[in-house]
């Protein structure tokens, strides 16, 4: 509980101090998380659970096409409270639309004695309503996962949410 505490405080405190810098954008929405527990010769185990998810992120604008924006976002689901570190790489389509690719951290907050850290690849897309507001959808594939279950535990993450990024 005492780390659930820190991490909402810091999250928040970021949101607070970055949100009138160009760039920066607050978001949540929901997220289904599903869980693959695969122990061979004992037995195969799926769940997925329905939570929310909020942060924000600040996005760079490398060119006219391509923008990178790192994200904190903190999750929020009924067994598996998680902070995700996504740095996505977008391609602009148009100019509404952008697909977005790349690494995404995941931390898990639970009190684990193992596996806390997971390494996703993520991949979406955004659409832009005005200049201000936008929504999005992502899927979060684990690539990998530390300690000695994490050949064993897949934790795949797709999100839906809506942002506001600030001028």
């Amino acid at each position: 509980m005492k780390k659930l505490l820190i991490t909402a405080v810091l999250v928040l405190s970021i949101m607070m101090f970055t949100h009138a810098q160009e760039g920066f954008a607050a978001k949540a929405g929901f997220n289904l998380v599903t869980i693959n527990v695969d122990t061979p010769g004992f037995f195969d185990e799926d769940d997925s659970e329905l939570g929310v998810f909020f942060g924000g992120g600040y996005n760079f604008e490398l060119s006219e096409e391509f923008d990178i924006e790192p994200s904190l976002l903190f999750s929020i689901v009924d067994e598996l409270t998680s902070l995700y570190i996504p740095v996505m790489a977008k391609y602009k389509i148009s100019e509404k639309f952008n697909i977005q690719a790349g690494p995404q951290i995941n931390y898990l907050l639970e009190d684990l004695p193992d596996g806390e850290f997971g390494l996703d690849l993520a991949f979406g897309g955004a659409y832009k309503i005005d200049s201000n507001w936008f929504v999005e959808a992502r899927y979060g594939l684990q690539i990998s996962r530390g300690g000695d279950f994490g050949d064993l535990v897949d934790i795949n993450t797709l999100t839906f949410g809506a942002g506001y990024r600030f001028d």
